[in-house]
């Protein structure tokens, strides 16, 4: 929408409006002041349709070649990332990926490793303004006692098996957080759920799965803490929407190990002793190890992401389709024939 009303009695009216985005365009923002005062101005934008929305919007500034996207902590307009079509090397796809991240407005992209990576890694604009927000509702909260009880808790965890080797720090918390919070929504995505219209503490808790009798797949840990805080909910449902933009039918691949690689540091990995195996050796592993799967169990130890059990999953659920059992009788007796336990809950 263009030179959208902003509705608060002042006359004054925003550049573009999408979704949940509002963009600010001036002519030229490279100078701090000309910058700084349309950063007031957008902020003004942001919180009125915050207000009158109910709902968390981020702004972009931009001059055409410097494009700047914000987002709110503490009513205050924070930059949380930045692209500069200027810079070596730079196609226009790589904007429009940039621009979709804030946005989110895209409709059944294929959830490949590239795509994942891309959209919802460390370097994206959507990682950005998730972990901006959660963040900022850990600073404000972290002394409650729900809060830093399972901090502490999640703590002594890595601590007693890791010992030295972890680095008990706030960052890798708020980190794990946000990967076990997308896992668990990708979770309800995966069998066809609407997370859109999905209550947050059903996808955080796993509700819908214990309702259906489903052990295993979300449950309750650590990570729930976001719902004990003030704009907690509304933080799951931003981050509901933006991965409801995939269609999670068409997985193909682990895609919480590309996350979790995409997120987490190689050497915060190295330390914890996380190596990750190819899709494509786990995949002929198990086809050589498992020759009858209907017959035989997979145990994994130490699954990480579990991606020797997505391909173990997929390997049951063929021969037992091929084998004419109903698609109930098959996943009833799932949990018999593939089993995985890992000391990091955020990828398992």
């Amino acid at each position: 929408m263009l030179e959208a009303q902003v509705g608060n009695g002042t006359g004054h009216r925003i550049d573009i409006e999408m979704g949940a985005t509002v963009i600010e365009v001036k002519k030229d923002i490279s100078r701090p002041k000309a910058r700084n005062e349309a950063v007031v101005q957008l902020t003004k934008y942001v919180r009125a349709r915050t207000e009158q929305r109910e709902r968390r919007h981020v702004g972009i500034l931009t001059d055409g070649a410097d494009w700047r996207a914000y987002t709110l902590v503490r009513d205050e307009l924070n930059e949380v990332n930045r692209f500069d079509v200027r810079e070596r090397n730079v196609k226009a796809l790589d904007l429009v990926r940039w621009l979709e991240g804030v946005l989110a407005t895209s409709e059944g992209a294929a959830p490949t490793p590239d795509a994942i990576a891309t959209r919802l890694g460390a370097d994206s604009v959507a990682h950005s303004i998730d972990k901006t927000i959660l963040t900022a509702l850990y600073e404000e909260n972290k002394n409650q006692p729900t809060v830093q009880l399972k901090r502490d808790l999640w703590a002594r965890l890595l601590r007693s098996a890791l010992g030295a080797q972890f680095e008990n720090s706030d960052d890798l918390f708020i980190e794990h957080t946000l990967l076990v919070n997308t896992a668990s929504i990708i979770a309800h995505a995966v069998m066809g759920i609407d997370v859109k219209d999905t209550a947050p503490a059903s996808l955080v808790y796993g509700q819908l799965f214990a309702q259906a009798r489903i052990s295993g797949v979300v449950e309750s840990d650590f990570f729930g803490w976001p719902l004990e805080t003030e704009g907690g909910e509304g933080f799951v449902q931003d981050l509901a929407r933006r991965l409801a933009g995939f269609d999670w039918s068409r997985v193909e691949h682990d895609v919480l190990k590309v996350l979790y690689e995409s997120v987490i540091s190689t050497e915060t990995r190295k330390k914890q002793g996380e190596y990750y195996t190819p899709d494509w050796l786990a995949e002929a592993t198990v086809i050589e190890a498992v020759p009858d799967p209907l017959n035989q169990r997979i145990m994994d130890p130490s699954c990480g992401s579990g991606t020797f059990l997505f391909h173990g999953v997929r390997r049951y659920l063929t021969a037992a389709k091929d084998a004419g059992l109903p698609l109930r009788e098959a996943l009833d007796s799932l949990h018999d024939h593939v089993a995985g336990i890992d000391l990091d809950s955020s990828v398992a």
